[in-house]
């Protein structure tokens, strides 16, 4: 089923400071104050994919990050404030249940579970289509000097 798209391609970096070959997002499906939803399609020039076209289990938590990353971006535009680096401080219970490839879309959600100061915390989950392919619990870091 086709998903509604608020931004993609050149838009992504709108909000996010990665550029090629790190750009790990390429779809913008829904964003509020608590949660994200965003996709990637994985490309052939991929960097983290090798040479028989399966991408690596770095790729999908720096897809993770950079959602992550897109959540707090778009949130810090759509209220008027700089957009500013995020760090991932913390990855937790990463679980990898299926391997993605080549022509794979990526679609990961994010849904805050706290926020303190710089840090907040999110549960992420990536499927392809109807199926998970990771799970985890990331802490970004947000250097709002």
């Amino acid at each position: 089923m086709p998903r509604n798209t608020m931004y993609e391609g050149e838009g992504i970096k709108t909000f996010i400071p990665q550029r090629e070959p790190m750009l790990m997002v390429d779809a913008l499906y829904q964003a509020d104050d608590t949660s994200v939803d965003t996709g990637l399609t994985i490309a052939k020039t991929n960097i983290f994919c090798d040479e028989e076209g399966n991408f690596s289990e770095s790729g999908v938590i720096e897809h993770i990050a950079q959602s992550a990353a897109v959540f707090a971006g778009y949130n810090d535009w759509k209220n008027g404030r700089p957009i500013v680096l995020g760090y991932i401080a913390e990855i937790k219970k990463f679980s990898l249940l299926s391997k993605a490839k080549i022509g794979d879309k990526l679609e990961s959600s994010l849904k805050t579970v706290s926020q303190a100061m710089n840090i907040t915390l999110m549960d992420a989950e990536t499927k392809i289509g109807d199926n998970t392919v990771a799970k985890c619990k990331i802490k970004i870091f947000m250097d709002k000097k």
